[in-house]
């Protein structure tokens, strides 16, 4: 009777195991297609990938039976597998790309962009959650019963699960064809998901990054691929160069190709008669809804995001660390400077950092500009750019190139305001006509940007290239058969010149954007880019040649660069204006006995903070040249005079423009630091001491 006891225990013990998994797996593909007939579509429809999907659920459930509170971490185990389907269930509804391993690298920036997305009651609804979750685990730990006793025999029998669970997944992963179909035949991240299921896709996203090495790589292979290019030199000369602005437009697409979509006028007439006019296509990008930073690396780099892996952002990897062949390096190579120029955080994906990898000399993003206003979600509106994007043209006395990323039109899109929009909308797909209305607004104004942007250009002495794309579609729920062109991974480009180029129309992808456009410029400077553009794209063999050139510079023993990656971080400096601190004179307080401190200088935004002595003041933003500090300064200067190096003017122009990487003695000192919304302090101006200022006579001097 005890030994059928016990058999029917373990029994149970099996059967508990096997249901749990099967159940979360249910769970979790219903959420990932947001249907619970569609997830027992896929149970039935796709039985090996579910089953493989359960089972890597099952191999770490089953690491709870090494614990003596084995039902503690069983159930703990199901919860995070539970919690990551319900994250992926409501980022689905803001974005079309799934959550993946690497949104928790992201999730600084998610946090900053996330009132725009939920409001203070959805927020608060989610920290209660978590909480309840958390007091509810604390209490199983408390109350749930546990083995007292753990002997040899249980450990074996532990591992020996864990081991035939292992060898099952690894047997069908290479035995197969659809298992291995995830890193071989996958043509975007959503697909991925919705065809092999979100719990291996999540699970590979977190061991798969980087490009894998070509199983032919080697010293020879790469010459095989070099060898065949010639040395072709550009043909721009010095006084010839133009001018080269890319402008990544967030979101952004000809809603022309949205089928049964009307209205009155025309939304994109600027856009529209660029198509009519200069170079155009249609831009084959590799996300949709999500990942700007994806489509943004192709772009720079003329490397193909699809080469790394599932769901990997190389702004959060592999360009932290290396330095990559971009546009930027090499347009160095004739004497151009690089600018970035955005109107949202510096921090945001890292770009403060991957810039430097990628050779931009100048970072210009919200935190340098002024007379910022916003649209009705939040977002900076794009109007900011035309004249900060003027600013990089006029910083240089040589060619510049200048890369603008937008943000207006970035979703959410079903923003609760009452506004009524100047462009209406007809024929949206049905409980979807606020969100269109919305979008489409905000696109036209950004179209009336470009108008803008392109009037001031017109105006200046200088040949210049201007190319806008969309880095993807909008977050508008878009289906393929709601498109003209019925592909969701296509965007458009376009491109306005003031010397003459001929129109060359051409569909292309993101990877090949800028080879195309330097090569009709006439400029044929690096390895990549030439690669591009002496290729027959359509040629078998072309991704792979492309893939050994990336993985050879990025991962690989640079063979195609003798050995030595030739590629380093440039000097980046944020904004374009110098962030100076002239003077700091006592004012008269608003309120008795208040005193009142007036800072002026240049380049200062809100972002602006005074400094004393290294020591943060409590500052406030008057205009680019003024800022106020309003608390007292308990400071008494030494009486001493003080030996100081007399510096030139020169010397002191140069030292003005160094950044916070440089040491900066701050002893005694006031500077400015340019923050952002969390802290990370961007940029320091040099130190200015206080023996220096009016403050030691006590210069009490109205200002106005």
């Amino acid at each position: 009777m005890l030994d059928r006891n016990k058999s029917t225990g373990i029994i149970k013990h099996i059967a508990f195991y096997i249901i749990v998994p099967v159940i979360l797996g249910l769970v979790i593909e219903s959420l990932n297609r947001k249907s619970l007939i569609a997830g027992v579509e896929y149970m039935v429809g796709s039985p090996l990938l579910f089953c493989f999907n359960t089972l890597i659920i099952l191999l770490t459930l089953s690491f709870a039976l090494f614990f003596k509170r084995e039902i503690f971490v069983f159930v703990s185990v199901s919860a995070v597998w539970l919690l990551f389907g319900i994250a992926n269930f409501i980022i689905l509804h803001f974005r079309v790309t799934p959550f993946s391993a690497v949104d928790f690298t992201l999730i600084k920036s998610a946090i900053s962009v996330s009132g725009h997305y939920f409001s203070m009651l959805n927020i608060a609804m989610v920290v209660v959650a978590l909480f309840l979750i958390a007091f509810c685990l604390a209490c199983l730990y408390r109350k749930a019963p546990y083995h007292r006793h753990r002997n040899g025999k249980n450990i074996i029998i532990s591992f020996v699960s864990v081991t035939v669970i292992t060898i099952v997944i690894m047997f069908i992963k290479s035995s197969s064809s659809s298992v291995q179909a995830l890193s071989t035949n996958y043509t975007n991240i959503s697909e991925a998901y919705e065809n092999y299921g979100f719990v291996y896709c999540f699970a590979n996203s977190l061991i798969d990054t980087g490009i894998a090495k070509p199983e032919n790589y080697s010293e020879e292979a790469v010459q095989s691929v070099t060898g065949r290019l010639e040395d072709k030199e550009s043909t721009v000369s010095d006084n010839g160069k133009p001018n080269i602005i890319f402008i990544q437009l967030e979101s952004f697409f000809d809603v022309d190709y949205v089928k049964g979509l009307k209205y009155k006028k025309d939304p994109l007439p600027v856009f529209h008669l660029l198509q009519e006019n200069y170079t155009s296509g249609m831009l084959t990008v590799p996300t949709v809804g999500a990942g700007t930073v994806n489509t943004e690396f192709e772009v720079l780099t003329g490397i193909r995001q699809h080469d790394f892996g599932v769901c990997e952002y190389p702004y959060k990897t592999i360009l932290k660390s290396v330095a990559s062949e971009s546009i930027c390096h090499d347009l160095a190579k004739l004497g151009y400077k690089s600018h970035s120029v955005h109107n949202n955080d510096a921090t945001f994906y890292g770009r403060n950092i991957v810039f430097s990898s990628l050779g931009f000399d100048t970072f210009t993003s919200v935190e340098y500009m002024n007379g910022i206003t916003e649209n009705d979600n939040g977002w900076a509106n794009d109007d900011i750019l035309v004249d900060e994007i003027i600013k990089t043209l006029n910083s240089t006395k040589g060619a510049d190139f200048t890369f603008g990323i937008t943000v207006q039109s970035h979703g959410k899109y079903d923003v609760a305001t009452d506004k009524k929009y100047p462009l209406e909308i007809s024929g949206a797909p049905e409980g979807m006509e606020e969100q269109y209305t919305y979008y489409v607004n905000q696109i036209a104004e950004v179209d009336q940007m470009i108008g803008d942007l392109i009037g001031k250009l017109s105006k200046r002495d200088e040949k210049t290239l201007l190319v806008l794309y969309g880095d993807h579609l909008p977050s508008l729920e878009i289906s393929t058969d709601e498109l003209e062109n019925g592909d969701l991974y296509q965007t458009q480009y376009v491109t306005w010149n003031n010397y003459g180029l001929d129109k060359k129309d051409q569909d292309l992808t993101s990877y090949q954007l800028y080879p195309y456009i330097l090569g009709q410029a006439g400029i044929h400077e690096g390895l990549i880019t030439k690669y591009h553009q002496q290729s027959d794209w359509q040629a078998e063999g072309y991704t792979e040649g492309l893939t050994m050139l990336s993985y050879d510079l990025l991962y690989g023993e640079n063979y195609a660069y003798n050995g030595i990656n030739p590629f380093n971080n440039s000097d980046l400096k944020m904004g374009t204006d110098k962030i100076s601190v002239t003077d700091v004179k006592k004012i008269p307080g608003i309120t008795d006995g208040e005193e009142t401190y007036l800072v002026t200088g240049t380049g200062f935004t809100p972002y602006a903070q005074v400094y004393f002595d290294g020591s943060h003041l409590d500052t406030e933003w008057i205009d680019s040249s003024h800022l106020k500090i309003t608390e007292s300064l308990d400071f008494e200067p030494d009486n001493e005079e003080e030996e100081t190096e007399n510096i030139t003017d020169e010397e002191d122009g140069e030292n003005q423009e160094q950044t916070e990487d440089t040491d900066i003695d701050e002893t005694d000192a006031f500077t400015i630091k340019i923050l952002d919304d969390d802290g990370v302090i961007l940029s320091t101006s040099q130190p200015l001491l206080y023996k220096e200022t009016s403050l030691p006579v006590n210069n009490i001097t109205d200002w106005y």
